[in-house]
């Protein structure tokens, strides 16, 4: 490779630590995300202002520069992050034009290509103020910054097919109740329940209010249905409810594992690793919370496990001074190769979670990985002679 394609994969890689938080939230990620979710709020709240008369009059062609600004500005990310997409550990193998193609068709990059729909229509149909409003889609855009609203529409997207059954079933119990309670009581109470359509009101009421004491039965066979409609109800929303809590879960698991994905493959040891063997290796990964001022390995004891810095941050006491190492590091690599003794002493900083990677651990993963385990021979081979490991 020569030094310009050296440079522009450095480039590649810092860039997609910013954008995509591959390796750590630094303070320019921070900045750059404080920055879009700014421009996203001003675009948005630009466009509600627009539509009083009176600051459309005043202010019409400043909210118009600002919209443009904004459109430039989110070309310019979305180029940026299909650019940084062979970087993403999960499509590392993949050539660069498929990791884009793959890349462009995920959720979030989907709403950032809509973002772009508005200004696209306002440009077919100029003066029309009601195409002004579809800019209100950019607002989607923040879920990208929000965790909590991004795992939600995951968790939702995921679990469509079970979601729909639901949806299928509460529209069946419905009918059901209705047709039930029509039959019964529909020509006791003709005004109420004369038809289909006043009887699927007082199920929907029954079946979401719980209750619905502004119809009474008037038979014991019409208040047996609408007992059996209220306990159908809470069946109804009650499994939504768990299989969204269920996703809940999953996603997490995924969201953990995706993270530390990305730190394993960050470990030049595991850098010649396939995606399937490194996410056998994710599996034997022990978590741990070590809290501050704790020592983690000392100088002069065995070597037998290495150390990835979660979250955190840890001060290496070595012979040529201190060293702080951050979220996103690795210390004690060497132990996984031999057992010798280490040579400096880890402390650390604050609170830090930290997974663990043992000897024994790992020696049975490259059995069951006989090639994993020439290229690691390999990367031994190569060091033999430098220094490997961050702490010895």
């Amino acid at each position: 490779m020569s030094g310009a394609q050296q440079s522009i994969a450095s480039a590649r890689e810092r860039a997609f630590d910013i954008l995509e938080h591959g390796r750590r939230r630094d303070l320019t990620s921070r900045i750059l995300d404080w920055i879009l979710v700014g421009l996203i709020i001003a675009n948005v709240t630009g466009t509600l202002a627009q539509t009083l008369p009176e600051v459309e009059q005043t202010y019409g062609d400043e909210l118009q520069l600002l919209d443009r600004i904004c459109v430039l500005v989110f070309a310019i990310e979305y180029v940026a992050r299909l650019w940084v997409a062979p970087e993403h550990p999960l499509l590392h193998s993949l050539s660069p034009t498929r990791a884009r193609l793959r890349f462009a068709a995920t959720p979030m990059m989907v709403i950032d290509a809509l973002a772009f729909v508005p200004f696209v229509l306002e440009l077919m149909f100029p003066g029309v103020a009601a195409v002004r409003l579809t800019r209100l889609v950019r607002f989607l855009k923040l879920a990208r910054y929000s965790p909590a609203l991004a795992t939600i529409g995951r968790v939702v997207a995921l679990e469509r097919r079970a979601l729909l059954a639901c949806v299928i079933i509460l529209g069946g119990v419905m009918m059901a109740a209705a047709a039930a309670m029509h039959v019964v009581e529909g020509h006791i109470q003709p005004d109420r329940l004369g038809d289909m359509s006043k009887s699927m009101w007082w199920s929907a009421a029954m079946l979401a209010k719980i209750g619905g004491v502004e119809l009474e039965p008037m038979t014991a066979t019409g208040r047996i249905i609408a007992a059996i409609t209220v306990m159908l109800g809470i069946f109804c929303f009650a499994l939504p409810v768990a299989i969204i809590g269920r996703g809940f879960y999953e996603e997490i698991r995924r969201r953990d594992f995706v993270v530390t994905f990305a730190m394993v493959a960050h470990v030049p040891l595991f850098a010649h690793l396939d995606a399937a063997a490194i996410s056998d290796l994710v599996g034997i990964l022990k978590a741990r919370t070590i809290p501050a001022g704790t020592v983690i390995i000392r100088k002069g004891e065995p070597g037998d496990s290495m150390y990835l810095i979660a979250s955190g941050a840890v001060q290496v006491d070595t012979a040529d001074g201190k060293v702080r190492l951050n979220e996103g590091d690795f210390f004690g690599e060497v132990a996984l190769l031999t057992r010798e003794r280490r040579t400096a002493t880890v402390t650390t900083i604050r609170s830090t979670d930290v997974l663990i990677l043992d000897c024994d651990d790992f020696h049975r993963f490259i059995d069951r990985n006989p090639q994993v385990g020439k290229q690691v021979r390999a990367v031994a081979q190569e060091r033999k002679n430098g220094p490997v490991d961050r702490t010895g």
